[in-house]
């Protein structure tokens, strides 16, 4: 049945679409708090004015699910539309919904509003694979940043020694963990997984990798790694590299079509997810939007609260108080903490999302020196974090 799939490019475009749809399905039933739903995690809009109460919540995330499940029956441009509208307009309501996944996912669907395909229309087929040849830019560049993003000190002492403590059940000390190097090894892996989509005689070899790599990396989450909502998005990618990649002999081309909308979508997405990510090694463009995953080279949240704020919280918020304490007279909130443990996603990790959660406990019956707002980076060093106060974060 695979064999008959990727035959033809129109139907692995088709299954592309639906693996895509379903498995959006499954991300936001796994994570559903931060789609609907009563909560405390504030919502962060793009703009204050897309600030809406949860009965608006709910009908957003009622209709994006209704959208996707049109979109696994029709292979629609209209439908694909309206779908990448309801997609933004949620990301504009919650800026925490901007996560890599749900990225990854719309740049997949967005050649799709261009035009509808139809296997039996030859200027269609020839369509198709142009969008496959987009498909393939846009692995190459998230399997090449990804790698590269992780070619950092903070991926080989912090991510690296926690994966195989999960995967292999070592104790410290072992002689694994030792050797932690090694690490780059697995960076190394995922560049080459990009560089080997660009040319059709080792691309079957790069899709066989990349196989590999997600199912460890699935294996990681089952044993040992609590955002359980990346499930879907590895066995969804997995599918994606095999349906746009195996056997598939066409050579990459920067400018394959004569049509003008699919140049503007080619240009638009090597843009973004080949150039616009080195923005992020000056912090200039979101770490997410940048491919920059488990690298710990990402900022966290700290929130300090001294007595007169902690009686403004919520008592369920007493839950996340760690115990480190860089505030005197006060409790330490773990922001990264509260947001997997009622979101089930980690905090969208960008300074603007930051000062919107500040905003939250920088109320205005409460002294600002009451609270202590700590952005940081592990490890929790001089030079990893930042001390921000209300006033900045009203800027």
């Amino acid at each position: 049945m695979l064999k008959l799939i990727i035959n033809d490019a129109t139907n692995r475009i088709r299954w592309i679409q639906i693996l895509v749809c379903v498995c959006f399905l499954l991300g936001i039933s796994m994570s559903f708090p931060l789609w609907a739903g009563e909560r405390i995690f504030p919502h962060i809009p793009i703009f204050q004015y897309f600030m809406f109460g949860e009965s608006i919540q709910w009908l957003i995330t009622s209709v994006l699910g209704l959208i996707l499940i049109i979109n696994i029956i029709f292979l629609n441009k209209w439908w694909t539309r309206v779908l990448l509208f309801m997609i933004i307009f949620a990301v504009f309501c919650d800026q925490m919904r901007l996560q890599p996944w749900v990225y990854i996912y719309f740049l997949l669907i967005f050649p799709l509003s261009l035009l509808t395909l139809k296997s039996n229309e030859v200027n269609n087929i020839k369509h198709s694979k142009y969008i496959l040849n987009y498909f393939l830019i846009l692995l190459i560049g998230i399997y090449v940043w990804s790698g590269l993003n992780k070619f950092t000190p903070s991926f080989i002492d912090i991510v690296y020694p926690l994966m195989l403590k999960s995967l292999f059940k070592l104790n410290d000390g072992h002689y694994l963990l030792a050797v932690r190097e090694w690490g780059y090894l697995f960076a190394g892996l995922e560049v080459l997984i990009g560089i080997g989509l660009i040319h059709s005689k080792t691309r079957n070899i790069a899709v066989i990798l990349a196989i590999l790599m997600h199912l460890q990396i699935i294996i990681w989450v089952i044993v040992g790694n609590p955002n359980y909502t990346i499930l879907p998005w590895n066995i969804c990618m997995i599918g994606i590299v095999y349906l746009s990649s195996w056997n598939n002999e066409q050579i990459l081309q920067l400018n394959p079509s004569n049509s003008t909308l699919l140049k503007i979508c080619n240009f638009g997405l090597i843009l973004l997810v080949w150039i616009m990510p080195s923005f992020n090694l000056k912090n200039k463009w979101d770490a997410y939007l940048s491919f920059n995953l488990y690298t710990e080279r990402i900022s966290h949240m700290y929130v300090g609260l001294r007595q007169k704020a902690l009686i403004e919280i919520h008592p369920s918020l007493k839950e996340y108080f760690v115990a480190e304490n860089i505030i005197d007279d006060g409790k330490v909130i773990d922001v990264e903490k509260w947001a997997f443990d009622e979101l089930k996603v980690p905090v969208y990790p960008a300074l603007r999302v930051h000062k919107a959660i500040g905003r939250y406990f920088c109320k205005p019956n409460i002294d600002s020196d009451q609270i202590m707002l700590v952005t940081y980076r592990r490890p929790f060093i001089d030079g990893n974090y930042e001390i921000l106060s209300c006033k900045d974060c009203r800027k």
